[in-house]
Formats: structure tokens, sequence, C-alpha cells
């Protein structure tokens, strides 16, 4: 092993004692963050790597549940040509199954959801009733910067509480104030611009030291 991966061995088992014991403190050099930079870059293609999984998973199980579902509904339709054929409604298995067959009046399937709901609206301009078809729903998203400003505004004003306990569920859990933090840029240089990604880490904020101009000037010369 050369010596270069031997250091790169070491740093790594440095950050995973790091992050197994969570404490976050300085390095002791501050070119090792490149390393630690690195890494997270690995994390990011591991973590997409993983989603990219997920999807094609639930698509394969999606599809899977469906096979399933044809073959449940295949095998029904044996049992009710048995049944008929036999001219019987139903038939008890004791200490098995009870199957019977049932006469269900024709219904409509709705195939595509969002193009049923445009014809309805058009035969609502049309003067039909479909209100009792057609359910109109209003969903609310937040917008988190603007609910950042309002929830500090409450708190300052000493209204938050008040508000909070309004909420059916109590205040207990509805909203929760983060600590100061200072957050961590990290710009990865490929050989094309177009592959740049950005990553955002946040990290504990911690108290601000006032450096000695000597020492800054000192940094700014390497």
């Amino acid at each position: 092993m050369s010596d270069e991966s031997y250091e790169n061995v070491f740093r790594r088992k440095e950050l995973q004692d790091m992050y197994a014991a969570g404490e976050t403190r300085s390095l002791d050099d501050l070119y090792l963050l490149e390393d630690v930079a690195l890494t997270i870059k690995e994390f990011n293609k591991k973590m997409d790597f993983y989603k990219g999984y997920k999807k094609k998973k639930a698509k394969d199980i999606s599809d899977a549940i469906k096979v399933i579902e044809n073959k449940i509904d295949f095998y029904k339709s044996i049992m009710v040509a048995t049944l008929v054929g036999n001219k019987e409604k139903s038939v008890k298995f004791p200490g098995s199954c009870n199957i019977s067959a049932r006469n269900q009046k024709a219904t409509w399937k709705v195939r595509d959801e969002e193009e049923f709901i445009a014809v309805l609206q058009e035969a609502q301009k049309d003067g039909e009733d479909v209100d009792d078809v057609l359910e109109e729903v209003v969903q609310y998203n937040i917008r988190k910067i603007e609910a950042n400003k309002l929830l500090n505004m409450w708190e300052q004003s000493g209204k938050l509480d008040g508000f909070l306990e309004k909420a059916k569920k109590g205040s207990g859990d509805i909203v929760h104030k983060e600590s100061a933090k200072t957050t961590v840029s990290i710009k990865f240089l490929e050989e094309e611009e177009d592959n740049e990604a950005e990553v955002n880490v946040d990290i504990p904020m911690k108290e601000t030291v006032i450096a000695d101009p000597k020492d800054v000037a000192e940094y700014d010369s390497l």
C-alpha cells in the first residue's frame, strides 16, 4: 500500500470515528477538507444509485402486484364458470372457505381521472349537475421562507404559543426552531462546467472568535 493510499484510509477512519462518536471538531489540517469533500461526493453518488434503485424496485413491485391481481381475477373467473356450470350459487367447504357467486351491476371504471375531471367541468359549464360527482379539494402549500418570517414575528410578539394551542394536536410537535448554524457550500470541479454539482452541508454554529490580524495576514499570504 502506497503512502498516499495509507493516508487516505487513515483519514477515512478518522472521519468514521468522529461520525460514530457524534463529535464535530476541527481537522488538524485545513487541506484535509478536500478529502472530506471528495468523501461527500462519493456518498452523493451512492445515494443517487440507491434512489434510482428504489424507483426501479418500486416499478418492479408494482408490475409484480399487477400480475398477481390479473391471476386472481382469472382464477375467480374459473370459480364463477364452475359454479354456473354446476348450476350452483354457493358452495361450502367446512373448515376451509365459503364460495358464492353474486350478480353485479355493470359499473363504469375511470381510467384517466384528470381527463374525466375536465369532462365534468365542461359539462358543468353546460348546466349539468355534477356536484355529487366532482369534489373540489383545496390544497395548501407552506412557503417556508415566509413561514419562518411569520413564526419569528409571532415569537417576538408573544403570540406563538397562543396560536399553536389552537391546533387539534396541541403545540408539542407542530413547529420546531433549530439553532443558528453556519452552512458550507461545496462545488466539485469537473472537466466540463455542465457536470458541476453543488452540495450544501449544515454545521453547528459556534461562538465567533475574532482572529488576530497578524494571523490573518499570515494566512492570506499562503
